[in-house]
């Protein structure tokens, strides 16, 4: 208890930290993976090397996506043909096309496949330059009553320098998913070394090295993780259905601006709108004119999805003082107009058992101001200060929330949240205590906390919804950020009421509707959806080794109307059918040796082409190799030499700045080895 306030400074100034930027120099960054890592890329897999994934199922569609390598870097179009199947080999072909794809949407393609069956498993394949991608493996949503039993993995929270990325794996190994649900934070905007673990970072470097800003910047940083093995196959087998927090941008973000977009870094308007396109270039996620990520998403009469934007599309600056009379204005919003008068009118008018609605921060009250007796640096209004990111940043629109599903009399809401990088579960209740301060010998001013007749903890009574959050797949919790033994105290003091103890105060119980907290573990929940239950089970895995193992935490339930948590012994049941997964490798790989390996070197992509100052070479090695990097002229003339040296496995960039070369075409050329490469590029000023 001691340390908590300590803990909630670093995890603030953890999030605060800035990366450096980059330097007006020719940059380039020559470190290696380390030797066990999941290869950089898969030679095997050309020309589709980030493999494939899909979202967005609904009864008759779905979106399938893929990042297509071109040969040659001249800027032209590449033509990529698709076919979707029932079967994993791709025998019994239902619907088939082509895409055709280009510079200016960085070479991913997205199809939205239509005609298809309700409820049914689909499998999908890319083909270009006369190589076949990965198979995919998706599935639409069922209608009426055909659902009987749902299940969804429920991540967030995935920074590539705190770890491997193991969770993922180990929702790719499973057979009975519906969806992976992505809550937010699925890249990080960070540079190398600002956020993460040190053990891990040095053998997971980022590119671009530093904070991320400009559009070739955010495309190169999503290149960058998803070449991630675990990430490749999580997409490859189940669709995903996704929403960004803050991190797909900058941290701490607002409508108007963000706590990490800084003087200097531009407008943020013209950074956000570069992160919201590059995320829907990258995401398999269905396109609309204005980004917008809110949405439903139907699962027959059993269940719709609700998924919310709280970060972007209309929450005002946060409020960093909760003495702050303008913390309860009651106009004050986390989502905008737009948007609530959406969510309540989803609310309303579904006709599915269960209303789930998927967002990004915790909506239920948390309530820490009581660690502060423990250090006398602190107070219980500074320590409550903290955490206004989330829902208590906003309580009034959280209030007028709970009310429309209290007043409408809406049963079965399910809230499931990221971003916290722990994992809780709630009752939600509206102000299910009070606070009331009493000053006390020798401790001084100290708060009690009171239930109130809108919540009782031993009945449920009050309650209107119930939220799971998962944890973080990789990112910093209590125990990174301070150390093991406070993390375990606070965690074991958290999920308990705070009794009195004899001679000392009685604080009351702070949170009498949380039910459960970890604040130290990794992983993700499985949200387990049948007519009578929805039950989240909570399962972790290590993240500083790429580990096979899992460990079950925990699962909490509510049954059909009760809007209340019980405790479960047990993970619910498998379901009745399991799929078949998508095969490991490409129907048709191409196979190489050493002596014939066509793709021990990649060009991922250069950007921008055309330039006017900074142009990116974005490149990966398969295997160790001499690298040398010349840049001529329209003519074929060596203009300057960019590298030559030996080089590691591992994803690199390298950046060429313009100064005193004058306007024209030029060529990167590549000897890797005994094999040579080229890309053009267009100078224009």
């Amino acid at each position: 208890m001691k340390s908590f306030p300590i803990a909630c400074m670093l995890l603030l100034l953890a999030y605060s930290a800035v990366a450096q930027q980059p330097k007006d120099r020719l940059l380039h960054n020559d470190r290696a993976t380390f030797r066990n890592q999941p290869m950089s890329f898969n030679p095997d897999w050309a020309p589709f090397f980030h493999g494939v994934a899909s979202g967005d199922p609904l009864s008759d569609r779905v979106i399938i996506w893929t990042r297509v390598t071109p040969e040659n870097h001249d800027g032209s179009p590449v033509t990529v043909n698709w076919r979707m199947a029932t079967d994993a080999m791709m025998q019994n072909v239902v619907q088939s096309g082509t895409f055709t794809t280009n510079v200016n949407r960085d070479y991913t393609v997205k199809v939205d496949v239509t005609g298809l069956s309700a409820g049914t498993t689909y499998y999908y394949e890319f083909a270009a330059f006369g190589k076949k991608s990965l198979v995919g493996k998706t599935k639409t949503t069922p209608t009426g009553a055909q659902a009987l039993h749902l299940k969804f993995g429920v991540v967030s929270c995935s920074n590539y320098q705190a770890g491997y990325f193991n969770g993922y794996q180990r929702l790719a190994e499973r057979t009975d998913l519906d969806a992976v649900i992505h809550l937010g934070d699925y890249i990080y905007e960070y540079g190398n070394g600002t956020y993460g673990d040190s053990s891990v970072a040095a053998n997971r470097p980022l590119e671009p090295p530093t904070e991320i800003l400009s559009l070739e910047d955010y495309r190169t940083r999503y290149s960058t993780y998803r070449l991630d093995s675990s990430l490749i196959r999580v997409h490859q087998q189940h669709p995903f259905i996704t929403v960004w927090d803050d991190h797909e941008s900058a941290n701490d973000a607002y409508m108007d601006g963000a706590q990490n977009h800084n003087e200097g870094e531009g407008d943020w308007d013209v950074r956000k709108t570069i992160s919201k396109q590059v995320y829907f270039e990258w995401m398999p996620i269905r396109d609309n004119e204005d980004f917008k990520v809110y949405r439903k998403i139907s699962y027959g009469n059993l269940l719709d999805l609700i998924m919310l934007d709280t970060r972007l599309e209309g929450r005002e600056k946060q409020i960093q003082n909760i003495t702050d009379p303008e913390l309860n204005d009651p106009d004050r919003t986390i989502l905008g107009a737009a948007q609530k008068a959406w969510l309540l009118e989803q609310l309303r008018n579904s006709t599915a058992r269960w209303k789930v609605i998927g967002q990004q921060v915790m909506f239920a009250e948390l309530n820490v101001g009581w660690a502060a007796l423990a250090d006398p640096n602190f107070t219980y209004e500074a320590l409550e200060s903290v955490f206004l990111d989330i829902w208590d940043g906003y309580p009034a629109e959280r209030t007028q929330i709970i009310n429309a599903i209290k007043d409408n009399d809406v049963k079965n809401v399910v809230i499931l949240t990221g971003d916290v990088h722990s994992a809780f579960a709630f009752d939600v209740a509206d102000n299910p205590v009070n606070v009331v301060f009493q000053e006390l010998p020798i401790i001084g001013r100290a708060p009690f906390y009171q239930q109130t007749a809108n919540y009782n903890p031993a009945t449920g009574a009050g309650a209107v919804a119930v939220e799971f959050v998962t944890p973080s797949v990789t990112s910093a919790n209590f125990d990174e950020n301070l150390n093991l033994q406070s993390a375990q105290t606070f965690q074991t003091q958290i999920n308990r009421p705070i009794e009195p103890i004899p001679g000392l105060v009685n604080l009351g119980n702070p949170n009498p509707h949380m039910k459960y907290a970890d604040l130290i573990q990794h992983g993700y929940f499985i949200l387990d959806v049948r007519s009578d239950s929805a039950q989240a089970n909570w399962y972790y895995s290590p993240i500083l080794n790429i580990a096979q193992e899992e460990v079950f935490g925990t699962a909490w339930y509510t049954y059909v109307n009760e809007n209340r948590l019980r405790n479960a012994a047990n993970p619910s049941g498998p379901k009745a059918v399991q799929d078949e997964p998508a095969p490991n490798n490409p129907l048709n790989p191409v196979r190489t040796n050493e002596a014939t390996r066509a793709h021990k070197f990649v060009i991922l992509g250069v950007y921008p082409n055309p330039f006017d100052d900074i142009n990116t070479l974005h490149y990966s090695l398969a295997e160790a190799a001499q690298v040398q990097i010349n840049l001529l002229d329209a003519k074929g003339k060596l203009v300057r030499t960019l590298l030559n040296q030996r080089m590691q496995q591992g994803i690199f960039s390298l950046q060429l700045q313009a100064n005193g070369l004058p306007r024209g075409t030029y060529i990167y050329q590549i000897q890797v080895d005994n094999q040579r490469y080229t890309a053009k590029v267009v100078l224009t000023k």
